[in-house]
C-alpha cells in the first residue's frame, strides 16, 4: 500500500485527534490545536513481510514512519542486517536487493524448531522478533468467481482435513492483456520524412499489465465446526474495467497464520478500512511481536511469522462474462500524404499512422489514417513482453 508507512504513523496519533475533533464539534471553537510533539516527532521502525518456508524467496521490507508534513510517504531503512535465527542456533542471512528491501532463500526450515528474525540497523540498534513455530499451508481447493450486477467478484476456497490451520491470509497478482485501438501497419521515419511498413505491428498492438493486491485479505474458520473456508472474497472487478477487456488472470497465494498474527492483521484491517469519522472504532497502535532490544521502550510496528505458501492461478476471458461494458474507443484522424503534413502530425510521435488511404484512380496514397499515441501504442499502458505463463 503506497501510503502504508504514513497510515501506521496516523494510527498512533489519531486517538488524540479524535478527542480534539469531538471537542471542536461540541464547542464550535475554531482555534488551532497543536498535537503534542511527543506524538508526532517519531520515526518508528516498520517491518513488513514473513519468513517463507518453501520454494519461494523470503522478502522483508524495512521503513520508518514519517511526519504528516513530510513529502515522502515511505522512508526505507537501508544498510541494515537481517538474519533468520533458530532457537537451536541456526542462522540464515537476508541481503538488501533494493532500498529497504531484503531477500533471501529459498529456506527449508526444521518444523521442530522455532525461528525469529534479528535486525541490526545502520544506527547501531538491534531488534528481534519472538520465536515462532513453522506453519504449513494446505492447498487451495479452488479459485472461483461470480458475475454480479456491476462486475465480477473473485473468491478463494480452501480447507484443512486435519483441522489445524484455522487462520488464513491471501495475496494475489493479477495480469491482463489488452490491445491498441487499431493495428498500425506503418511507421513514420522522422530523419527523412518518410513512411515505411512497420516491421512488427504486434509490438505496439498487444500488451499486458499487472497489479498486486494491497488490501489485508484474511479469513478464519476458528468459530466453525470444520476447518473449511468457502467463497472467501478476494477482489471485485467492476464491469467498466479494462482488466477483462480480453483475457484476465489472477494468481492467488495462500498462507496459514498463527492466532496472534491473525488478530494483529485483523486490527490493522479495521484501522485501515474504518478510519474517517469519530463514530468508527478507535484505532490502536497494534504492537506486534518485534522488539528493540537496545531500547525496550521503543515502539516497533510489525509482526513476524513463518509459513509455507500455496498458490493457484485461473484465467477469465471476456467471452465468459456476459454483458461486460468496457469499450476502448478512439476517434481516428486523417493526414495528407505530403511531407510538411507528415512532419507536423507524425513528428515527435504526435500521431501514429494506421493504414494508407489510396486514390481510386491509380492507387497512389493520398492520406494516412492516424490515431493518438495513447490509442495506438499499447506500451504506454503496459508492456509488450508476453508473460511466461500466458497461454
Amino acid at each position: 500500500m503506497k501510503k502504508k508507512a504514513f497510515l501506521y504513523h496516523r494510527l498512533l496519533v489519531i486517538a488524540a485527534m479524535v478527542i480534539v475533533t469531538t471537542a471542536l464539534l461540541w464547542s464550535g471553537c475554531k482555534e488551532k490545536y497543536p498535537l503534542p510533539k511527543t506524538l508526532v516527532d517519531k520515526n518508528y521502525l516498520v517491518v513488513e513481510g514473513f519468513i517463507n518456508n518453501g520454494n519461494d524467496l523470503t522478502e522483508i521490507k524495512l521503513s520508518r514512519t514519517v511526519q504528516p508534513e513530510d513529502t515522502a510517504y515511505i522512508m526505507p531503512e537501508q544498510y541494515a542486517t537481517i538474519s533468520i535465527v533458530g532457537e537451536n542456533g541456526e542462522t540464515q542471512n537476508l541481503y538488501e536487493t533494493a532500498p529497504g528491501t531484503y531477500q533471501g532463500g529459498p529456506y527449508f526450515l526444521d518444523p521442530s524448531v522455532k525461528y525469529g528474525i534479528k535486525i541490526y540497523t545502520a544506527n547501531g540498534k538491534e531488534y528481534q522478533s519472538d520465536f515462532t513455530e513453522v506453519k504449513y499451508t494446505p492447498p487451495i481447493d479452488s479459485i472461483s468467481w461470480l458475475r454480479e450486477e456491476n462486475g465480477v467478484r473473485i473468491y478463494a476456497n480452501t480447507h484443512d482435513p486435519e483441522n489445524k490451520s484455522k487462520y488464513y491470509a491471501w495475496q494475489f497478482e493479477e495480469t491482463w492483456d489488452f490491445y491498441s485501438y487499431e493495428w498500425s501497419s506503418y511507421e513514420y521515419v522522422e530523419a527523412d520524412t518518410s513512411m515505411i511498413s512497420r516491421a512488427d505491428p504486434n509490438s505496439i498492438y498487444h500488451c499486458w499489465q499487472s497489479n498486486r493486491s494491497t488490501s489485508i485479505l484474511i479469513g478464519s474458520s476458528a468459530k466453525l465446526s470444520q476447518d473449511i473456508l468457502y467463497m472467501a472474497p478476494l477482489t471485485f472487478i467492476p464491469d467498466d474495467s479494462w482488466k477483462i477487456s480480453s483475457l484476465y488472470s489472477i494468481l492467488v497465494k495462500q498462507r496459514v497464520l498463527s492466532k496472534g498474527v491473525f488478530e494483529y492483521l485483523e486490527k490493522m484491517k479495521k484501522n485501515s478500512e474504518q478510519l474517517g469519522t469519530i463514530f468508527d472504532p478507535q484505532p490502536s497502535s497494534n504492537s506486534g511481536n518485534i522488539h528493540c532490544t537496545t531500547d525496550p521502550d521503543e515502539i516497533v510496528i510489525g509482526y513476524m511469522y513463518i509459513s509455507s505458501t500455496q498458490e493457484q492461478r485461473i484465467f477469465i476471458s471476456r467471452g465468459e462474462v456476459p454483458g461486460w461494458k468496457y469499450r476502448f474507443y478512439c476517434e481516428p484522424d486523417t493526414v495528407l500524404n505530403r511531407k510538411d503534413s507528415l512532419a507536423f502530425f507524425f513528428g515527435a510521435v504526435k500521431l501514429v499512422p494506421i493504414w494508407a488511404i489510396r486514390s481510386p484512380m491509380g492507387g497512389a496514397i493520398t492520406h494516412y489514417a492516424a490515431g493518438s499515441r495513447a490509442c495506438m501504442d499499447c506500451r504506454l499502458r503496459g508492456t509488450n513482453v508476453k508473460p511466461d505463463f500466458w497461454p
